[in-house]
């Protein structure tokens, strides 16, 4: 009787809790439960390796494990490509965030002219799918001896030919990661130093602490929090980037984790990419542990408040204007010229033709037995799978995370809170391909009432909202933390229930953070190519991996032009939920995408 009561008792005055912890169990089920059973599957025999294993489907068996890791073939299948995938992923990071604090410090604690300007064109390269700056890269850089044995632009105009390095390989991929992640850390560390009151840094220098100790004892110790997340963030998004790497690495066979996945699972090997998958996984846990230790050990130095505080400006003296002409070329060149390229190949017949002749076959017409992209039925199924997919996706995420968000903000401090925020933002450090295979281990076969769901819109969707929910979740915790508690507190005095106070309140109140969610959500849907590859099939085909079977057949001008559109998608997108609602959605999230 006790608990009886007990549990009517929490369900009347707190049904938060257990709305929460449906939450944990369903999240849970999404994430945990498939991860687990793809664990499993690496130590059961498949079927079509029984001749290979010796042993009957289903058996126990290690033999995935040895041949990833202790085989002849060990070598090509895990080791190369893994140094391959910490070489990149590393020297892009350390890259990426030297670009991204460079540019902080120049639009926050300088007297660098055109801030406003070069704030808002700073997160064009983020918002852009990294797959087209890597297409465009090769535009531009590409040669005629390797790939599609066309010249690219520099061969072509300049007659100068870019060596092979230059055009595929490890270089390319890592500048073009640079370019595309560095936002991370403008973004968390331009924020950080916002906040930074002048008085802690001037006191240094009244005491006789020279610029470099001042910033080497006060500065950098109170981002240090913001400067860890951007690692977190940053590398995780190379970890197991796809697109990059498959566009400017397998022409020139060079292959990372995220490529070799991809190529075992394309040939039916699941269990050699389930093994992949996990090792991929398990670094990403060990990198977010160890970001949480570091900074649990310096929370001493988070003095940060946010309190009338003013911010110190350094002043660059006569390299003010050269800085800023500077910064705005380069955003030109990384931001602009990408789309340019994309566009202006695309309406050229031939890839080495890079002059004024222009036409729009390759939109409009009909060439080797191929539509233009506006006129052919398959890119208008792809088109509408691209949109439906985004706009349920994002009205999904953005509702779970306007839920999540009161949860976290609601049962703050709590061990419910903290399970909450982690688990829903667990996805996020999944590599995409990884996740990806997840969820291809998962629904290939039925689930108790549920059947097989692999061949579906349904699994697209699934598993793109699951993956997308550190989006709207950080958008939802963000917005509900400053919905004041008197609102609903007054609500339920006059008797309205939870639903009630919840629909009539809190998502009013609430509508910008829904949108900057569903836009978030919406744009990183419509772009997404690392993990929507492993799951579509030919009536679930969506853009981007539509332009990517073209860039796979050679026919780069569909592909580049395929890019364009979702390009446009993505910054119409963007401009949309800054125009509707006066905020920034990538603030606050750190640029999620």
């Amino acid at each position: 009787m006790y608990f009886l009561n007990k549990l009517k008792s929490i369900l009347f005055y707190r049904p938060q809790r257990v709305i929460g912890w449906l939450i944990i169990l369903v999240f849970g089920y999404l994430i945990i439960i498939p991860l687990l059973e793809m664990i499993f599957n690496t130590f059961i025999v498949q079927e079509g390796d029984v001749l290979r294993v010796g042993a009957e489907v289903g058996e126990f068996s290690s033999f995935y494990w040895q041949r990833m890791l202790a085989s002849d073939f060990a070598r090509k299948l895990f080791y190369e490509p893994l140094i391959n995938t910490f070489v990149i992923s590393i020297t892009y990071s350390a890259l990426a965030m030297s670009l991204g604090l460079a540019l902080a410090w120049l639009l926050v604690k300088s007297d660098m002219p055109f801030k406003s300007i070069i704030g808002s064109i700073a997160i064009i390269p983020y918002i852009l799918p990294s797959w087209s700056l890597a297409m465009s890269w090769l535009i531009a850089f590409r040669n005629d001896r390797i790939g599609v044995g066309a010249p690219g632009l520099v061969q072509a105009v300049l007659g100068i030919t870019p060596p092979d390095w230059l055009a595929y390989g490890p270089i390319p991929i890592i500048i073009v990661l640079t370019l595309h992640c560095f936002a991370f850390t403008y973004l968390l560390a331009s924020a950080a130093l916002s906040s930074i009151n002048a008085s802690l840094e001037e006191t240094a220098l009244i005491k006789g602490a020279q610029d470099i100790e001042q910033i080497r004892k006060i500065t950098l110790p109170l981002i240090l929090p913001a400067l860890s997340a951007a690692f977190l963030l940053t590398f995780a998004r190379g970890l197991g980037n796809f697109g990059v790497s498959a566009v400017l690495g397998l022409p020139a066979r060079y292959y990372v984790l995220s490529t070799t996945l991809f190529q075992s699972v394309k040939i039916g090997r699941l269990s050699d990419g389930y093994v992949i998958a996990i090792f991929l996984i398990a670094v990403s846990a060990v990198i977010m542990y160890g970001n949480n230790i570091l900074i649990g050990k310096r929370r001493q130095f988070t003095t940060i408040t946010g309190k009338g505080g003013r911010i110190r400006i350094t002043s660059l003296g006569s390299w003010r204007y050269p800085v800023a002409y500077a910064v705005l070329i380069f955003f030109f060149f990384a931001g602009i010229v990408p789309i340019l390229l994309l566009l202006w190949q695309s309406l050229h017949l031939r890839l080495e033709d890079f002059s004024f002749n222009l036409n729009l076959t390759y939109w409009l017409g009909h060439i080797d037995g191929f539509d233009g992209i506006l006129i052919d039925n398959r890119v208008h199924l792809a088109a509408w799978n691209t949109l439906r997919l985004a706009v349920f996706v994002g009205f999904i995420t953005a509702f779970i995370g306007i839920v999540v968000g009161y949860l976290v903000t609601k049962e703050r401090g709590t061990k419910l809170s903290k399970l909450i925020d982690q688990i829903s933002f667990l996805p996020y450090l999944m590599p995409p391909m990884a996740f990806g295979l997840v969820y291809l281990s998962m629904w290939a076969k039925p689930r108790g009432p549920l059947p097989v769901l692999y061949g579906t819109f349904a699994l697209l969707l699934l598993a793109v909202s699951v993956s997308r929910l550190p989006f709207a979740t950080r958008a939802g915790i963000s917005t509900m933390s400053q919905v004041g508690n008197s609102l609903e507190e007054a609500g339920e005095v006059s008797g309205a229930g939870l639903i009630s106070r919840f629909t009539k309140i809190l998502l009013p109140l609430s509508k910008k953070g829904f949108m900057a969610g569903f836009i978030l959500t919406f744009v990183s849907a419509a772009k997404d190519l690392d993990l929507v590859i492993l799951l579509m099939v030919p009536h679930t085909i969506v853009l981007t991996t539509l332009s990517y079977s073209y860039n796979e057949l050679g026919r780069l001008q569909f592909s580049y032009a395929l890019a364009v559109v979702v390009i446009f998608i993505s910054l119409l997108g963007t401009w949309l939920v800054r125009r509707l609602t006066k905020i920034d959605p990538f603030r606050g999230f750190g640029g999620i995408s």
